[in-house]
Order: structure tokens, then sequence, then C-alpha cells
């Protein structure tokens, strides 16, 4: 009985793998290329966001940043920003806040939308990049040693040669000022 009660499934699914079409191909169901898919939005942009998801969004898109670049300016994954802004997910406090900073806005705005409208008009809008550097972008390189890292200061007009762990410590220490710092190699 039970050699019985083990055939009868084995035959109905023979019975149903004869009954399928047997095409070749298994890739026949589609006509010529498969498509791509482009730049789409999932809804449209709220004039006044009105929840932390839709402010979060809201300031991205402004600023001109994609979710993959806000993710790795923040160490955490896309689908994390996504989540965000989509709601179903609320950003820590500390995540918050370096939001609320990146974005030029008070926590308080970002986190409870009072005042944001009228924050959100006084933030600057993101610098379009110049077509050619003008002659206040270029800065002539001096001569470094091999092994020797060149230290240059703008602000101080000071140039000064010293060893990479140096030169590190003097990079976080002005970015952590909020000064700009560019890495050049060559």
């Amino acid at each position: 009985m039970p050699f019985v009660f083990l055939a009868a499934p084995i035959l109905f699914f023979v019975a149903a793998l004869h009954s399928l079409s047997l095409d070749t191909s298994p890739l026949s169901r589609f006509n010529g290329p498969m498509p791509t898919r482009g730049r789409y939005e999932t809804s449209p942009m709220p004039v006044h966001p009105k929840t932390l998801a839709e402010r979060l969004r809201w300031l991205r898109k402004q600023a001109g940043f994609t979710q993959v670049e806000v993710s790795l300016a923040l160490g955490c994954e896309q689908a994390m920003v996504s989540s965000w802004e989509v709601g179903r997910t609320r950003p820590s406090a500390v995540t918050l806040g370096a939001l609320a900073k990146q974005y030029g806005i008070s926590l308080t705005a970002l986190d409870t939308g009072h005042g944001f409208k009228e924050e959100a008009a006084k933030r600057p809008l993101p610098e379009a990049p110049a077509d050619e550097p003008s002659d206040e972008d270029t800065l002539t390189l001096p001569p470094v040693a091999p092994g020797q890292v060149m230290l240059l200061d703008e602000r101080s007009g000071t140039q000064t040669a010293t060893d990479a762990a140096e030169a590190m410590a003097a990079l976080l220490r002005a970015l952590k000022k909020g000064r700009k710092a560019w890495v050049v190699v060559r």
C-alpha cells in the first residue's frame, strides 16, 4: 500500500509535465531585447512636505543628491535611505542630526516640520559646477621629495613638508572645523 501511495503523486507530476507545452527556448516569450528601466519617480514630489519621509526626500531632491550619494555620506545602505523616504522606518537621532546638518536645516524643523517651510526657503541652492576653472581655482603645486607629503594651507598661505601621519592628522583637524579639503596624488 505505501508503494501505491508514493506512486500516485509521481504519476500526477509526470502527467502535469506532459500537459505543459514543451518550449525549447526558455526566453521565446520575449520578442526582441529586454526593455531597460530608466529613471523613474515612485510618487510626485510634494509641494509642502508634511511627514518626515516627505521632508527627507524633498531635501535630498532639492540638494541634487541621489539616494546612493546620501547613503555613502552617512555610511549606510541605499535601501535604508529609501526606507526612510517612504516612511517604512525612521532614521536614528544621530543620523537625523547628520541629515539636518547635511541639508543645512535645523533638527527641529526636519524632525517635526515646525518652521520647515521658512528654513527651507532660506537654504542656499546647490552650486552649479563651473564649466572651466577660473584663476582662483588653480593652484600651482610645489615640488615634493618622494615619500614626503606637502601640506598646503590656502587660508594661512603656508606650505609644509611632512610625513603621511601628520598630513592625515591635519586633514582630520581641518574637516572637523568644517573646512574644505582636497587630496591630490601625482
